[in-house]
């Protein structure tokens, strides 16, 4: 007589294959060089352009119009060093944490913004993609970010997978 999956021995329940797969450094590695990669990419060309960067973010009238423009200088440089130290593996926990605390503040804003009813640009990708409107598909797509910067979090790896630091 057969047996099924669990009557198999050695057989490793979902949960444990799932933890597995989470822990193990390449998923590591392709979290990190994932949201790394998304930070630096989309946050170089705010770095080019910090007014216009502003603007966008003064669309989402959170911040006080005195500090809109200390914003749009200092975010996209948050975005970059923590997206580089991502990929690079440098501080894998920190950096992952400063990348999930801004998909949070972005999920946050996002939020505001849509409950508000405000018709505005994400900024995200501006000015690769152009002006993207602010939806709510965005701010889940946010969300799936935030959930992926929580496996070097979690299980931070360094540069190089099954090194750990």
């Amino acid at each position: 007589m057969s047996q099924g999956c669990a009557g198999r021995a050695g057989a490793r329940p979902p949960l444990a294959r799932v933890s597995r797969v989470l822990r193990h450094p390449v998923t590591g590695a392709v979290c990190r060089l994932l949201l790394g990669g998304i930070f630096i990419y989309t946050g170089l060309p705010k770095l080019l352009h910090p007014a216009e960067f502003a603007r966008l973010a003064a669309g989402y009238r959170i911040l006080h119009p005195e500090l809109v423009n200390l914003f749009g200088i200092t975010m996209p440089w948050v975005e970059v060093v923590g997206g580089a130290c991502l990929v690079i593996g440098v501080l894998p926990r920190s950096s992952a944490l400063v990348i999930a605390g801004l998909l949070a503040a972005f999920i946050g804003a996002a939020f505001l913004a849509l409950a508000r009813g405000l018709e505005i640009s994400c900024g995200c990708f501006f000015p690769l993609l152009g002006e993207s409107r602010l939806t709510w598909k965005l701010a889940i797509r946010d969300a799936i970010m935030l959930a992926i910067a929580l496996q070097p979090l979690i299980w931070p790896s360094g540069f190089i997978p099954g090194r750990r630091r």
